[in-house]
């Protein structure tokens, strides 16, 4: 398991954890959020997209892990990631809004790149082009862009130890 700096930790997902996930995946979707002002067609549809993102997910990469990010054991995000001989590669890393810029992203990180150094591989990720925030955090933690399309920029992350 890749190992954060207290007070956040890393477990796998459990079954038990989809109502606090449909809710963390809802707070990443503010476009729906403000299309659809009927509550009950919004928490039917975000359940569709959600499920759709999951089933990718599986499809794409059929063997990453899928973890719930802690803060003092409490959920506070999630992460999903994929090992393969050729590199590591977060796949998808979302944080509830009232954690954001707490640390969290940055540890979970940070955890990921010393497990990529370790086994001598990259780390990789895919951004959403007109995320900036979060572009602006991978550049600050060592990743640099490699190639961007009309939705997403690929970014990398070497050690420099090896």
């Amino acid at each position: 398991m890749y190992l954060l700096s207290e007070p956040f930790a890393l477990r796998e997902r459990a079954d038990d954890d989809q109502p606090f996930l449909l809710e963390l995946y809802l707070s990443t979707r503010d476009d729906l959020q403000q299309a659809i002002p009927d509550l009950a067609m919004l928490q039917q549809l975000i359940a569709m997209q959600f499920n759709a993102q999951e089933t990718g997910y599986r499809h794409q990469f059929p063997l990453a892990r899928q973890l719930v990010l802690l803060r003092s054991g409490q959920p506070i995000g999630r992460m999903v990631v994929d090992a393969s001989p050729e590199q590591l590669r977060l796949v998808d890393i979302a944080i509830a809004p009232p954690a954001r810029r707490s640390g969290a992203a940055m540890a979970a990180l940070a955890a990921l790149q010393r497990h990529a150094a370790a086994q001598g591989l990259p780390l990789c990720l895919a951004v959403g082009r007109y995320n900036g925030p979060a572009q602006c955090l991978y550049q600050k933690c060592g990743f640099t862009s490699v190639t961007e399309d009309d939705l997403f920029v690929q970014m990398i992350w070497r050690s420099t130890s090896r």
